[in-house]
């Protein structure tokens, strides 16, 4: 299948590569994306900014031509991604929408309110993997842990799955599909070594997000995957 991730920053005057650095890659749908491609998929990035024109996005969308959007957005994001989504679902209204990120994670309830099909709280690399399974084989989407589903007018809750244990089996995260994003490309790279937080800062998501799921909520990758991800990040990048 073909999957289109959408994602958008607070940006007011570059609305072709809005994203300055390598760094400022975001590594939640770069993670999903990987893993779809593993899986045999097809996926490209649209990065959107408040000066993006609706005629470009719906010429992108066309020509890419997704069975599925997905969406990720932040608190500061969501009602933008939401407005953005109500019109891309007004043109094209075939296409399966699924939103995921903290904001939705925290706020399921509003969020599957909007124009959505689909709502993802938590980790999103296996659930979406699962979805994009059942629509390639034509089914209707259920059954499916940490996603919220539009059927039939009523809203499958499904529960929430426990998070990933092991995140070396996760591929490395896609850097590619951002690439002609950035405007400038030669700057350093991030990899991420774990996930989860020990704290409970008041001030932060973490304290809400560690209780989507069951199981260990702070996790750290192998020694030998992150030197992996090293070595490969300095065969693809050679300015590194």
């Amino acid at each position: 299948m073909r999957i289109l991730f959408i994602y958008s920053l607070q940006d007011y005057k570059t609305p072709y590569k809005p994203l300055k650095k390598q760094e400022q890659i975001p590594f939640g749908i770069s993670y999903i994306s990987s893993l779809l491609k593993a899986k045999g998929h097809i996926t490209d990035l649209l990065v959107l900014t408040r000066q993006t024109k609706n005629r470009f996005i719906y010429k992108f969308i066309t020509n890419f031509n997704p069975d599925l959007i997905g969406f990720t957005a932040i608190s500061t994001e969501y009602y933008f991604i939401a407005k953005i989504a109500k019109l891309i679902k007004s043109v094209f209204p075939l296409i399966y929408l699924l939103i995921g990120g903290v904001h939705i994670s925290l706020n399921p309830e509003k969020g599957i309110k909007d124009v959505f099909d689909a709502i993802c709280i938590g980790e999103g690399e296996y659930p979406t993997l699962e979805l994009v399974k059942q629509l390639e084989d034509g089914k209707k989407p259920t059954k499916i842990r940490n996603l919220w589903i539009k059927n039939d007018q009523q809203i499958e809750k499904n529960a929430t799955r426990p998070f990933i244990r092991d995140l070396d089996n996760l591929p490395f995260h896609d850097r590619q599909m951002w690439q002609k994003w950035i405007k400038h490309p030669n700057t350093r790279h991030t990899i991420l070594i774990g996930r989860g937080c020990p704290f409970n800062c008041s001030y932060c998501s973490n304290h809400a997000l560690k209780k989507l799921s069951p199981g260990k909520y702070v996790r750290f990758r192998s020694v030998k995957s992150i030197t992996d991800e090293l070595r490969n990040l300095i065969k693809k990048f050679q300015n590194i």
